[in-house]
């Protein structure tokens, strides 16, 4: 199948299809979307992929927004990308239960959309490449509320088919980004970059102006830094700081320090566009030895892709 053919509505039909599920569970729906591929698909052993998906990390569920959550597994032995979907008008209940599932992203929700993505085990990009259409797709202004108003699985499809969304050619930085993160305005002082720093449990904080605008970095290392100055570390007798007198200072001073006299500028952090594909995103951590990587649109931060996000999206997700 060239990139060409790769229209959304080409992964699924509407056999693939549930409507109307209503006062059913998402360990029930998703039983039955795992029953739906396993009926056409001899690789998928619905014991074993209900197994997978439970174990995989939060629970299996990703909430891509208020009214659609997705559910993805990798199976040993599949050839292709199977999907299937399926709605409540009511909602599908994601919240903590006996079962264990929950929904991760803004807030657990009663989800009308639930899709079940079952990829190739090795294929770190086909699934990204499907979510990422999904999301262009269901951003639509009352698609999915639509959607749960059908009762017939071929409308289901067709509306899919209308929209004509084709999957991007590559995973790009804003498939692997997280949107929402901690970060800091330019008018903070170093009391609060510490406070978020400790209460978040993060290395680094970017730091915006009013606009959204990146301007710069609060990191961990650069704190040390200004409590510890480079003259220090070349003594050989600690002993008339072994009370953390450098440290007193800095706290005597940390209501009234801005976060712009300790912050690195430019050249000491990375940055990508949105657009950037994911490999390139790896090179860049690798190249400039980082553990994260911000993504902006023009100037204007709108993600960030640690490290940790990279594994396990892509070698695990």
């Amino acid at each position: 199948m060239t990139n060409e053919s790769l229209r959304f509505s080409s992964l699924f039909n509407a056999a693939a299809v549930l409507c109307g599920l209503e006062g059913v569970s998402a360990e029930e729906a998703i039983h039955l979307l795992i029953n739906l591929i396993a009926a056409g698909e001899k690789a998928v052993a619905p014991e074993v992929v209900f197994r997978l998906v439970h174990e995989r990390d939060r629970c299996g569920i990703t909430l891509l927004h208020a009214e659609t959550a997705v559910v993805h597994a990798r199976v040993e032995g599949l050839q292709q990308l199977r999907l299937a979907m399926a709605t409540s008008r009511e909602g599908f209940a994601c919240t903590a239960g006996q079962s264990g599932f929950e929904c991760t992203g803004p807030e657990p929700a009663s989800v009308k959309l639930l899709v079940l993505m079952l990829a190739p085990i090795d294929d770190p990009a086909g699934h990204l490449r499907a979510l990422a259409a999904l999301v262009a797709i269901c951003q639509s202004q009352g698609f999915v509320e639509r959607l749960s108003s059908l009762q017939d699985p071929v409308l289901v499809w067709e509306s899919f088919e209308k929209a004509g969304q084709r999957l991007p050619e590559y995973v790009a930085a804003r498939d692997l980004m997280r949107p929402d993160f901690p970060r800091l305005r330019d008018t903070a002082t170093l009391r609060h970059a510490i406070d978020v720093l400790c209460r978040e449990g993060v290395s680094e904080l970017p730091v915006v102006d009013a606009d959204g605008d990146l301007v710069g970095v609060v990191s961990e290392d650069e704190l040390i830094r200004v409590c510890l100055p480079e003259y220090i570390t070349w003594m050989d007798d600690l002993s008339p700081i072994l009370n953390f007198e450098p440290f007193a200072e800095v706290l005597r001073r940390e209501a009234h320090v801005p976060v712009l006299e300790i912050m690195m500028f430019a050249e000491r952090y990375a940055t990508v566009d949105e657009e950037t594909p994911a490999i390139q995103v790896a090179k860049v951590m690798m190249r400039r030895d980082v553990r994260q990587v911000l993504v902006v649109r023009d100037k204007r931060l709108v993600g960030i892709v640690s490290i940790q996000d990279f594994i396990h999206k892509v070698l695990r997700a």
